[in-house]
């Protein structure tokens, strides 16, 4: 079997309700020279069935079957299990542009000192549609300043491909950050080579109550607020209190509605955050702010409220 030129490494975690999406976007690549790793990290519902249809199907597919470790115990495994010299990380809630692996793959090749490429992001909701774009800083030096600010986000993670040889160097993701584990990565990638990132729109970045940016929130702030005392004290710089860091942590549903109503409005998807302005008024009737989100949604496209 020869070896591919790129493996996608996907961990699965009760990914049932989106994961046939995000496989077939990867299987639909406008490159073709590539391995699925997809890692079911104890998955409960039926994700594990889908992956084996899929592996029966495409033999580009390869599924590693674990009992419930974290997404950092998957990764290490899907990464173990990679036979190529270019990883890939793919969500299994995502779904990737056509050619999103090929473009990343021309600038690693033509750029031999990155080590890590992200892209830009649309924001999609649980029912993919449009609430949003995720603009990243695409030079070295803006991404470590960005990362050094608490954005954790200036590589998307699972829009991110990485040379594996700067993997292996640094000795992958350390179980101690999981939930922040990217954010660590990044800094220790970087005293290997240059972070960068494609400011086109590669990925579709599924936004939903389950995500670990909402759900665990505080856990992961907690993370975060570790790794940056580390490399900013090694860098002389003042501490950053965990309150500036991006984000707020455990966003009530209202909140979470609220905020994709608007993003989706400055989009340009009326109908999308109009919706989305109901939902929040639905859990959260009480709250002036819920309905001045949907007046405003109602109105022309202007600075959020």
């Amino acid at each position: 079997m020869s070896v591919p030129a790129i493996s996608v490494v996907m961990p699965v975690f009760n990914g049932a309700r989106y994961l046939r999406g995000a496989v077939r976007s990867i299987l639909a690549q406008n490159f073709a020279d590539l391995e699925l790793v997809a890692v079911n990290d104890g998955s409960t519902d039926h994700s594990d069935r889908i992956l084996e249809e899929f592996a029966t199907l495409d033999p580009r597919v390869r599924v590693i079957h674990l009992p419930n470790g974290g997404i950092v115990a998957a990764l290490t495994a899907g990464l173990a299990a990679a036979r190529a010299p270019v990883i890939a990380r793919m969500d299994a809630d995502d779904l990737a542009d056509p050619d999103r692996l090929r473009r990343q793959l021309d600038y690693l090749r033509a750029h031999p000192d990155c080590v890590a490429l992200g892209t830009a992001a649309r924001l999609i909701d649980a029912s993919g549609r449009v609430i949003g774009f995720r603009p990243v800083p695409t030079t070295h030096e803006a991404i470590v300043e960005d990362l050094l600010s608490g954005n954790g986000a200036a590589i998307i993670h699972p829009a991110a491909m990485f040379k594996r040889s700067a993997l292996d160097r640094v000795g992958g993701y350390d179980a101690s950050f999981c939930r922040a584990e990217d954010l660590d990565l990044y800094f220790r990638l970087a005293a290997f080579g240059k972070l960068e990132n494609l400011p086109e729109p590669l990925l579709d970045y599924r936004e939903h109550p389950q995500s670990t940016n909402f759900s665990r929130r505080s856990e992961q702030l907690r993370l975060m607020s570790q790794i940056l005392d580390r490399e900013r004290t090694s860098r002389h710089l003042a501490p950053l209190e965990i309150g500036r860091l991006r984000g707020t942590p455990d966003l009530s549903r209202g909140e979470l509605h609220r905020e994709w109503a608007c993003g989706a409005h400055l989009h340009g998807s009326r109908s999308t955050a109009i919706h989305h302005a109901l939902v929040a008024i639905a859990h959260d009737a009480m709250h002036r702010q819920s309905w001045r989100t949907l007046r405003y949604v109602m109105g022309p496209k202007t600075k959020r409220p």
